[in-house]
């Protein structure tokens, strides 16, 4: 996974640097251009809020400690416990989703769909619990 990471940002350089691509919305008018390239913004970024860059900077060294915590699990457990826990993850989302209203983006289906949907989150999680049990 690290290994990776040098030779990656050597080939998206250029394309942050150079690549002019068109400015959403308002952010047209508060940097005063409508095209800029991804270091432009991220420099504009910069002068107006540097909390905010620490938080992108953050942000990735997490996403780096969470790609070399997958590889190893990959690594260590079997492709099937790899493919489960991935969707484990999905199916714990699901049903924060349905248990916490404020984590809601659209509205709940009515009767009978909300009913399947609740068996299948609670057999997908106790599938995922028994697989790792035995």
């Amino acid at each position: 996974v690290a290994y990776m990471a040098i030779p990656a940002t050597i080939f998206l350089l250029p394309i942050a640097y150079f690549y002019q691509k068109q400015v959403p919305g308002h952010w047209a008018e508060l940097f005063g251009q409508e095209t800029m390239s991804d270091w432009q913004i991220l420099n504009h970024v910069w002068e107006l809020n540097k909390k905010t860059m620490a938080w992108l900077f953050l942000s990735g060294v997490f996403s780096f400690i969470y790609n070399i915590i997958q590889f190893s699990i990959v690594h260590t457990l079997s492709p099937s416990a790899t493919a489960f826990g991935g969707n484990f993850n999905k199916a714990a989302l699901i049903f924060l989703t349905l248990l916490l209203p404020f984590l809601r983006v659209h509205e709940l289906p009515g009767s009978p769909y909300i009913q399947v949907i609740w068996g299948a989150v609670i057999v997908n999680i106790a599938a995922f619990s028994y697989y790792s049990y035995l």
